[in-house]
């Protein structure tokens, strides 16, 4: 059964049970530092130090601060295997390819327009780290 909660009004985080954590914007959000944190804080209290991944879907949010940027690339967890971010626009998949150059994620990450072969690229991030 999947588990869900919400935070500070901008982030649903969605707990599935293949340890893919979805962390969705809502209501055309804005996403700041604080609420940066609190995602972090918070899918790692349901998670502990189980291997897991994390789908950013962030095709209802209307921008992402520059420091929740600098503050997400930083971010280096052991037992994240990979990070999607879903994307709806070209516009945000060209922002958020430039972000990432730029950078350079501490987890592999990579953009994508749909939830199908996010899901299905994280868990082939889970098994490569299951196997070494």
């Amino acid at each position: 059964m999947m588990e869900s909660k919400i935070i500070n009004d901008k982030i649903e985080l969605i707990k599935r049970d293949d340890q893919i954590y979805v962390y969705k914007a809502l209501n055309k959000c804005t996403l700041d530092l604080e609420t940066a944190e609190a995602m972090t804080k918070a899918g790692d209290e349901w998670n502990g130090d189980t291997l897991c991944a994390n789908l950013v879907d962030i095709r209802d949010m209307l921008f992402v601060d520059s420091k929740v940027r600098n503050y997400g690339a930083q971010q280096y967890r052991p037992h994240v295997a990979g990070s999607a971010i879903l994307a709806g626009s070209r516009f945000t998949v060209t922002f958020a390819n430039m972000f990432m150059k730029f950078s350079k994620p501490k987890v592999p990450t990579k953009m994508f327009t749909y939830e199908n072969a996010a899901i299905e690229w994280l868990k082939e991030q889970m098994e490569k780290r299951k196997i070494n």
